[in-house]
């Protein structure tokens, strides 16, 4: 009688093994190893490519960063202190928010003013030729960024007293928002060279704000982050200050 030729089964003086469950085997690990890959794909975070960007002098901005402006005679002569982010209509002579992509152009800026004890007779705000008087602590307003550059004008004229202007300027064009913080000084004691968070000494303390800063977006530590005198805060203040701990 002639049986069935399975897994393990005789026929005549042979042995026939049966390939089918190794290949179930090795079809249900792919499916598997394809499951786990599915799963491992889908766990990714999407980063969505930046669409625009605050620049100073032509250089880009990490969000979140400072720029620090020191206060000047007036070019009329009058003796008046002020300060200016953009002292010409040149894009690459001050602050701009630049269009990197995509096919938005417009978006909502707001403007706050977080401390202020330079009493400047007048500031003003300006960006996509709106301009606007800054009489509230806090001001939102539309912008459109003509061939993707906006200036961003914000003066403040006739300052009164020595001490300095801290402004945190937020903008928004359609999900994302980047922000810039922009301090006028006028008359303020130079800051110890390395001291970062304003304790006026030179530690690791200090390496530490600034790390924190641009890893963290986290400025509660800064008084000082610009060390190198380029107006922004960026590995180089890193340098400065490591340079300056080590003595050379």
């Amino acid at each position: 009688m002639t049986g069935a030729k399975g897994f393990g089964s005789q026929s005549g003086s042979s042995v026939i093994f049966s390939s089918e469950p190794a290949i179930k085997h090795t079809s249900s690990m792919i499916k598997n190893l394809l499951s786990l890959a599915v799963m491992f794909l889908m766990s990714i975070p999407i980063v969505e490519a930046q669409t625009f960007e605050f620049r100073y002098h032509g250089e880009s901005l990490a969000d979140g960063a400072t720029v620090t402006i020191q206060a000047e005679e007036d070019e009329w002569g009058f003796g008046e202190m002020g300060c200016y982010t953009n002292p010409s209509s040149d894009p690459n002579n001050g602050l701009i928010l630049k269009i990197l992509s995509g096919s938005q152009n417009s978006g909502d800026a707001t403007l706050k003013i977080e401390e202020n004890s330079l009493f400047p007779e007048r500031i003003l705000w300006c960006m996509g030729g709106n301009c606007m008087m800054v009489m509230n602590p806090s001001i939102t307003k539309p912008f459109t960024a003509e061939n993707g550059i906006c200036l961003v004008q914000f003066d403040a004229e006739n300052i009164q007293s020595e001490g300095h202007l801290l402004a945190t300027l937020t903008a928004t064009i359609g999900s994302e928002t980047h922000t810039v913080n922009i301090k006028f000084v006028y008359g303020e004691q130079p800051a110890v060279p390395g001291d970062v968070n304003g304790d006026g000494t030179v530690t690791a303390a200090d390496i530490t704000a600034l790390y924190d800063f641009m890893l963290n977006n986290d400025s509660s530590h800064i008084v000082n982050g610009d060390q190198t005198g380029d107006n922004i805060t960026t590995a180089a203040d890193v340098t400065a200050v490591y340079t300056i701990l080590l003595g050379d």
